[in-house]
C-alpha cells in the first residue's frame, strides 16, 4: 500500500489538518471523537511523518482560508472589505501563516461545497458574510475545522466571532442628531436579514425612545448598503417626507448616495438636512461636506479575527468567544443644529 500524507489522513478522518497535527503531537485540546478517528486512520494506513513534514511544521508553514461571497465586484471594490482583508493578511503574515481567499455563493453546486469542506490543507477558516455562514458554518463545526466568523450570528453561538458594537454605534449617531435639536430623524439601513442591520436599526429606535421621540416607521428606509440605494431612498423620501431634517445612514456608502441626491435636489447639507453615516471609510472626510460618521475599527477587526483563528488552531484558546469592538463618533461638517434651535 502506498504511503499517505497528512492531508489524506485529515480527509479520511473528516477533520482538519491542524487537528491531525495536534493529535500526532499529543496536544490536549482535541475531542476524544476526533482523536479516535485520526488514530484509526494512522493505524490503518501505518502513517508516519517524514523529516520534510516535520521540518515544515517546525517552520509553522500553515494556511488559513478566507471564505467570502463570490460577487467580487461588491467584495473587492468596497473600501470596507479592503481594510478588513488587510487586517487579516497582516496579522497572519506576522504570525507566519499564509492566507488563501475563496469566493462562494448560494448557487454553488453541492460538489463544490464538498470540495471546500474536504480541502484539509487549510488549518482553519475565517468566514465573511452571512451568506457564507449559512452555507458552511454548521458543516465546518462537525468536521472540527477551526473557524471564526466576522460578524455575529445568533444561530451560530458555537463559532467564535468578532464584530463592532453596531447597536451602541447607531445609538450614538442618532443621539448626536437629537442633541443638535432634531426631532424628525429618518433612518436608512441595510437588509433586516443581516444581524448587523437589525442591531443598527435597534440602536436608532433606542436613541429616539430615550429622547422621548416617537418612532415613525414611514421614515425608516430599508436599502442594501450601496451608494445607489442611498441615492434612490433619499430621492424617494424627500418627496414623501419633507419634514425630516436629519438622516441616520447605516453605512458611509449609503450616506454618500444620500448626499448626492440632496445635492441634485438643491438641499443644503447641513443647512436644510443633516446626515450621519456609519463606518468612517477613507472617503468620508472628503465628501462635500465632510461626513459625520461612526468609526468602527475595521482594520483592527480583521487582525482580531486572525488572532482568534490562530489561537484556536494552536490550541492556545479552546473556549468559544464573541468579541464586540468599540465604535466612536467622528464629528465633521455634515451635521448642524436644527434651524429652530438657538
Amino acid at each position: 500500500m502506498s504511503k499517505i500524507n497528512i492531508d489524506q489522513v485529515a480527509r479520511y478522518a473528516f477533520v482538519s489538518r491542524s487537528v491531525v497535527s495536534r493529535v500526532l503531537n499529543n496536544h490536549p485540546h482535541v475531542s476524544d471523537v476526533a482523536r479516535e478517528r485520526v488514530m484509526n486512520v494512522v493505524r490503518k494506513y501505518n502513517y508516519q511523518r517524514n523529516s520534510a513534514a516535520r521540518s515544515l511544521a517546525a517552520k509553522n508553514m500553515r494556511e488559513i482560508g478566507i471564505l467570502s461571497t463570490r460577487n467580487a465586484n461588491d467584495v473587492m471594490s468596497n473600501g470596507f472589505s479592503t481594510l478588513l482583508y488587510l487586517g487579516v493578511f497582516e496579522e497572519c503574515l506576522a504570525q507566519r501563516y499564509s492566507v488563501r481567499q475563496m469566493f462562494i455563493s448560494t448557487d454553488m453546486k453541492e460538489e463544490f461545497q464538498k470540495f471546500i469542506l474536504n480541502e484539509h490543507t487549510l488549518d482553519g477558516v475565517i468566514l465573511f458574510a452571512e451568506e457564507v455562514t449559512d452555507l458552511l458554518a454548521a458543516k465546518l463545526m462537525t468536521r472540527e475545522i477551526p473557524a471564526v466568523l466576522i460578524g455575529h450570528a445568533p444561530g451560530l453561538s458555537g463559532i467564535s466571532s468578532v464584530d463592532v458594537d453596531n447597536f451602541s454605534g447607531s445609538c450614538s449617531a442618532v443621539s448626536h442628531l437629537v442633541r443638535l435639536g432634531h426631532r424628525n430623524i429618518g433612518a436608512m439601513v441595510g437588509s433586516q436579514l443581516l444581524q448587523e442591520s437589525q442591531d443598527r436599526l435597534a440602536g436608532y429606535r433606542k436613541a429616539l425612545v430615550d429622547a422621548g421621540i416617537a418612532v415613525n416607521e414611514d421614515v425608516i428606509a430599508i436599502g442594501d448598503y450601496t451608494q445607489r440605494s442611498g441615492y434612490d431612498q433619499m430621492m424617494s423620501r424627500l418627496r414623501r417626507h419633507p419634514e425630516v431634517t436629519a438622516w441616520f445612514c447605516a453605512s458611509d456608502t449609503m450616506a454618500m448616495g444620500a448626499l448626492a441626491a440632496l445635492h441634485k435636489s438643491g438641499r443644503r447639507v447641513p443647512g436644510d438636512i443633516s446626515i450621519v453615516g456609519f463606518d468612517d471609510l477613507s472617503f468620508a472626510r472628503y465628501t462635500i461636506p465632510p461626513l459625520t460618521t461612526i468609526r468602527q475599527p475595521i482594520y483592527q477587526k480583521g487582525r482580531c479575527a486572525a488572532r482568534m483563528i490562530i489561537d484556536r488552531i494552536s490550541g492556545k484558546k479552546t473556549e468559544v468567544e464573541h468579541r464586540n469592538l468599540k465604535p466612536d463618533l467622528v464629528i465633521r461638517e455634515s451635521c448642524g443644529r436644527h434651524a429652530g434651535v438657538l
